[in-house]
């Protein structure tokens, strides 16, 4: 897994462009998907959004993103338990976790549940895009190498 994502960190991805990335949000809370989903088409992605981890396994299977920006605490389904049902069926979109809690032992349970990544709420533009290009960069790779 990629290394933590820290502000000021863009430093290194000012060049990189994120305009058609197509980025599944999943944020129960209205607040914080208005921010992300903000921070997100100003990058130039296209968003779609869901409410719970139930309708992100919906969205996935109906169609594809390069990147999923994934809360950890959801009604019905949560972040951790839609990541090991995504992965259980075989799909290896890049999940990042959104969460609250920064902490070590929480980055360690995203990345057990089958997560990527981890960014810490609330959510920072810097932090974001880099996480953006490190993700779209290996969904990039991964599909050249496919080809």
């Amino acid at each position: 897994p990629a290394p933590p994502v820290r502000p000021g960190d863009d430093d290194r991805v000012a060049h990189v462009a994120f305009k058609g990335v197509r980025v599944l949000l999943v944020e129960d809370n209205p607040v914080g998907a208005l921010l992300a989903r903000t921070l997100l088409r100003r990058e130039g992605c296209v968003v779609q959004t869901a409410a719970d981890g139930q309708e992100a396994l919906d969205a996935l299977k109906a169609a594809r993103f390069d990147l999923v920006f994934m809360d950890m605490r959801m009604p019905r389904l949560d972040g951790p338990s839609a990541a090991r049902a995504l992965r259980a069926r075989g799909d290896q979109t890049p999940i990042i976790a959104l969460t609250a809690n920064a902490f070590a032992e929480d980055r360690a349970a995203c990345l057990e549940a089958g997560m990527d990544d981890h960014l810490a709420k609330p959510l920072e533009a810097d932090a974001l895009r880099v996480a953006l290009a490190r993700w779209t960069n290996a969904a990039n790779r991964a599909k050249v190498a496919a080809s």
